[in-house]
């Protein structure tokens, strides 16, 4: 925890200049969020069953997230906590392990299997909003995954055989969001779908 306060000020100056979305497997606060405001606040505001610990935690993570994966992509959250230094099996480990499977792609069953507490972690998922049954594929599965991708024309979903999603809806299996993927692959935005649906800014279908 004590870390996050020494990275918000070179994560400005450092990260590429690039738009995030808070979807599956992106950090709960975007860029220009961390850049811009007290992170700390930010993430109490957004969760506010935390504890002052957990806020700390939670705040670190979205750090580091981001930094480790400027892009808010696909980020391998097993090698993003090896390269911190973070492990799941101490008193906090909880906290993290909850934030890779509501934030980061990660396995309940694989954070469980690193050593975190599984009551806690649950509970840390369920304050974070997340769903500890309809957590999203593990490491050891991550390749066999659709991950989100992006470039400068927007966001795409990518197979593991390296094709993409055209024409049709896709779910988040962490968050339960559809988004829809259009003909040339990329998520729409700010528009009616096809099949007569209304996707918003960030391409989430507004039921």
């Amino acid at each position: 925890m004590k870390k996050v306060f020494k990275k918000i000020t070179a994560l400005a100056a450092a990260l590429m200049m690039v738009p995030v979305m808070t979807v599956s497997a992106a950090p709960p606060l975007d860029l220009e969020v961390v850049k811009t405001h007290n992170v700390y606040d930010e993430i109490s505001n957004k969760f506010p069953d935390l504890t002052d610990n957990e806020i700390g935690w939670i705040a670190e993570l979205t750090c580091l997230h981001i930094e480790f994966e400027p892009s808010g992509g696909n980020v391998q959250f097993d090698k993003m906590l090896e390269y911190y230094g973070i492990t799941l099996d101490n008193n906090d480990g909880y906290i993290a392990a909850a934030y890779g499977v509501v934030f980061a792609n990660a396995s309940r069953d694989w954070c469980i299997s690193m050593g975190a507490d599984p009551a806690k972690m649950d509970a840390m998922i369920a304050k974070l909003g997340g769903s500890a049954g309809a957590s999203a594929a593990g490491q050891s599965q991550s390749a066999s995954a659709p991950v989100w991708k992006q470039d400068s024309n927007g966001w795409w979903i990518e197979n593991p055989d390296g094709s993409y999603l055209t024409n049709q809806w896709y779910q988040s299996p962490a968050s339960g969001l559809w988004y829809y993927m259009g003909s040339d692959g990329y998520m729409l935005t700010n528009t009616t779908t096809p099949d007569g649906y209304t996707v918003n800014a960030d391409g989430v279908w507004v039921q």
